[in-house]
């Protein structure tokens, strides 16, 4: 029984791993905020930003800002919300055309975090009319490999604004993660029951009665002799 129990409790912590590991967001996609004054924001592995797509963020209000660095690798990011409403950056911009762009244009919000786990707070006020923007981060070389997003204000986004993709750049995103999880979790569920069934064939075998002898057989010796031939 204390060997079921302490299957059972396996079993029960491996599930709630799976859940959470299946379950935790992955990077991007879109956070609806319909009104809404406050954004949190994370700096995310394969360079990338969850969410990615933000809309109906309120107008003409003070708006708080979170951004988290939750990049295991550790590197720098910013979050910088271009001024320059409804256009599109093109991906092939360098470092020294986003600078020229944010000197052109001042950002709505600007911030960055050093390392994983720091997280900084602010706030801006948005613009009185609706309107989407683009941010990125502008440490080097991030914002071409595909760190970049879309807010809009009073409004939702455009549907034809492409999402972007950031697969097999080399870092760890949430989805990657929980993959990585799932199959811990399954290769798990498999050792278990694998160890669980052999202990239960084990537990069989030590429990077979051994075969009894006949009274007077020699021990070694089966005590049903075969028919003798008739002479």
């Amino acid at each position: 029984m204390r060997g079921q129990g302490a299957f059972a409790l396996a079993m029960v912590i491996l599930l709630v791993a799976g859940a959470f590991a299946f379950s935790h967001d992955s990077a991007g996609g879109l956070l609806p905020a319909t009104g809404a004054d406050t954004v949190v924001v994370r700096a995310v592995g394969d360079y990338g930003y969850s969410p990615d797509l933000i809309e109906n963020i309120a107008t003409g209000a003070n708006i708080s800002v979170t951004f988290l660095d939750d990049d295991p690798s550790g590197m720098q990011h910013s979050f910088n919300i271009s001024s320059r409403e409804g256009f599109v950056i093109p991906t092939t911009w360098t470092a020294a055309q986003l600078n020229q762009l944010f000197g052109t244009y001042p950002a709505l919000y600007s911030t960055i975090v050093n390392y994983t786990g720091a997280e900084t707070t602010g706030w801006f006020e948005s613009p009185s009319a609706p309107g989407w923007y683009e941010f990125v981060c502008n440490v080097s070389g991030h914002f071409e490999l595909g760190m970049y997003g879309f807010i809009a204000f009073g409004e939702n986004l455009p549907s034809n604004l492409t999402q972007p993709t950031r697969t097999n750049l080399g870092g760890l995103n949430d989805g990657t993660i929980g993959l990585i999880f799932g199959g811990v979790f399954l290769a798990a569920i498999v050792l278990i029951y694998l160890i669980a069934r052999r202990r239960r064939a084990a537990r069989a075998r030590a429990n077979v009665p051994a075969p009894r002898n006949r009274p007077g057989t020699p021990p070694g010796k089966s005590g049903d002799l075969p028919p003798k031939a008739p002479r």
